[in-house]
């Protein structure tokens, strides 16, 4: 256990880069920090992270199990963490169109605690019309009585 690390991701979440960043964001910078070599600030696997049967569990079955997130919940918080700055899966290559590439056939993804930032920016959020929100305009008020 790095406790170094969940101290410095601690600090970090009461800055002002971190601000606004949901639970479920925090909650996984916590376990990659608690679960991270303190020198190479990657992403263990522990001895014990076996199924029933004996085959070993990923590290994102491990994020998927302790953060309480399902596959989608987990991906959406990957990529809103990379959006504030903070990447924390491994690139291992890139494909034809120039997009990172974290995984392939025999090869999970890796995780590790990246410097964090100072301060971010984060892209503006997208202007939604009541129709993208599934609401449709009132044309007439509606009478109750």
């Amino acid at each position: 256990m790095a406790e170094s690390l969940v101290g410095e991701v601690s600090a970090w979440l009461g800055s002002p880069a971190a601000q606004g960043m949901p639970a479920s964001d925090r909650l996984v910078l916590m376990i990659i920090a608690e679960r991270a070599h303190k020198g190479s600030r990657r992403m263990l696997w522990h001895r014990g992270d076996r199924r029933d049967d004996g085959t070993k569990i990923t590290l994102t079955e491990t994020l998927q199990m302790r953060t309480g997130l399902g596959e989608r919940g987990l991906g959406d918080a990957l990529k809103r963490l990379a959006a504030r700055g903070v990447e924390v899966r491994i690139q291992i290559d890139t494909d034809k169109l120039g997009r990172p590439v974290f995984a392939r056939r025999g090869h999970a993804v890796d995780y590790h605690l990246p410097l964090l930032p100072a301060s971010v920016e984060l892209p503006p959020a997208p202007v939604r019309s009541r129709s993208d929100r599934g609401q449709t305009p009132r044309e007439e008020p509606v009478d109750n009585s």
